[in-house]
């Protein structure tokens, strides 16, 4: 049997996109043979693995001081760099030695060979987090060091909230950030990302995609029940009917994400509402009966980190408001699929949602791989999607039938909206022609999904990826056996 490894990340069994990849992963190994310690602020009581709340990043601890070091933009003229910036990394360097040695401690006592990273040294969430892995990987040359990066602080949207007046601080970052060590191998998730590990680091990295299990089994959910208990936020408040047609955004909210291309999506859909009425045979994979009385709705299953993003999601519903559309959210009843307990009542696993739905709409601006477009995949559901740069690079080619918002060229954008995105007038028309296209004529809806399916499995079934970390794993030295 080989020997141990850990799985870290500030959470891992949440429904974002870093904790669903490691559960993948972490899934696929066990079933040959591999023995997985996961190590976050969120193991659950009675599961193996090492509980650190020190891990999060959305402690009150920890979003105090990721404020002290990354100050809004408006404080930062008014810091005094010159003295804070000692303080400031004395006290990081304080809150990370407990989280060394206890992480040290348990990899002695399960003799784990390697540590598989996530996030936590791209991504300066929680640099005393950061700095204890950093100071373990130097101390410890014995021990493997995989660091994943799904994302980078300095790309993105994201990248103003990391931008601190503090030279200390900056300096810790640039040393402790994506480090080149002897016992480190670094893996990202598409090409753009490893070409800019190699232009800020000069480190040559490992591209694998996200993998996804296109087996999994998934729980059977009452759709009418579920429909019927999402909270509509934005329209006529009446529950969710069989007979709407719903366009989902699966993602979590957060700004990168761009949910209101989505909105225009869908607000594009509304415009030509007679057209969908006009469907003999029904809309969809449903067949749902669309009349005068039915309604189009854009749902947001996810609650994941909704209080780390409260603003952009009161934009986002003020925004629904203006376009007339309606909006539903379905994060206070649906929870990650590991936490789901079969005959509860009153939630619903996230996987299973996919059958509540006619349509996936994803339009993130940025993104490193996105699962929720494999998702969408997986769920045999048409999907409209911005081609975002990494789609466009890696992943479209593997996809050969989906709705297309344009790419993030084309975009312009919604001054009274604070500079939100916005999708160019004819490339939405013709997006919205090819939606109502494909709901109504069921053999290309047929045809589309099954060849998707198809298609991507061969690209980033878990199979596939999960035996290319294995032989990273392998040449690390963690395929010997205990």
């Amino acid at each position: 049997m080989p020997r141990p490894t850990m799985e870290v990340h500030f959470k891992l069994f949440g429904t974002d996109g870093v904790s669903l990849q490691s559960q993948e992963l972490t899934k696929a190994l066990r079933k040959r043979d591999w023995r997985v310690h996961p190590c976050s602020s969120d193991v659950p009581s009675g599961t193996e693995g090492l509980r650190l709340s020190q891990l999060s990043y959305q402690s009150p601890d920890a979003v105090a001081l990721r404020k002290r070091i990354f100050p809004p933009a408006a404080e930062r003229s008014h810091s005094s760099p010159e003295s804070a910036g000692d303080v400031l990394v004395e006290e990081i360097t304080a809150r990370a030695e407990p989280i060394r040695r206890q992480v040290e401690q348990y990899v002695n006592a399960h003799q784990i060979s390697l540590l598989h990273i996530r996030n936590l040294m791209s991504l300066p969430y929680n640099l005393p987090a950061t700095l204890a892995f950093y100071r373990l990987a130097t101390d410890r040359p014995d021990i493997g060091f995989l660091m994943q990066h799904h994302d980078f602080y300095w790309e993105g949207p994201n990248a103003r909230n990391f931008q601190t007046p503090d030279p200390e601080g900056a300096h810790l970052m640039d040393r402790i950030m994506c480090p080149s060590l002897p016992n480190a191998r670094h893996v990202l998730i598409n090409p753009i990302a490893a070409e800019a590990l190699r232009a800020k680091r000069g480190i040559e990295g490992t591209v694998i995609p996200d993998g996804f299990d296109f087996d999994r089994d998934v729980a059977i959910i009452d759709e009418s029940a579920f429909r019927s208990r999402l909270e509509v936020l934005v329209g006529d408040s009446s529950p969710v009917s069989p007979d709407d047609l719903v366009v989902a955004m699966p993602a979590r909210v957060a700004i990168n994400k761009s949910i209101e291309l989505a909105i225009q999506f869908v607000a594009g859909l509304e415009r030509k509402r007679a057209a969908l009425q006009d469907a003999p045979e029904g809309l969809g994979l449903k067949r749902r009966k669309f009349t005068a009385d039915s309604r189009i709705v854009l749902l947001l299953p996810q609650g994941e980190d909704l209080d780390e993003n409260r603003d952009y999601f009161e934009r986002l519903q003020a925004y629904a408001r203006h376009t007339r559309i309606t909006l539903a959210y379905g994060g206070n009843i649906v929870v990650p699929d590991r936490r789901f307990q079969h005959g509860d009542p009153d939630h619903y696993p996230f996987y299973s949602t996919y059958q509540a739905v006619d349509l996936v709409c994803y339009p993130p601006e940025h993104e490193g791989f996105g699962n929720q477009a494999i998702e969408a995949v997986w769920a045999k559901r048409p999907l409209a999607v911005l081609e975002y740069p990494v789609f466009k690079r890696f992943v479209r080619d593997h996809v050969p039938h989906y709705i297309s918002l344009g790419d993030t060229e084309q975009l312009g954008r919604l001054e009274e909206f604070g500079g939100l995105p916005k999708l160019r007038p004819d490339i939405l028309e013709e997006a919205v022609n090819a939606a109502i296209a494909v709901l109504k004529d069921h053999d290309v809806e047929r045809g589309w999904t099954e060849e998707n399916f198809r298609v991507l499995r061969t690209f980033c079934g878990i199979d596939t990826v999960a035996a290319e970390y294995i032989r990273l794993y392998g040449e690390m030295g963690a395929d010997r056996p205990v």
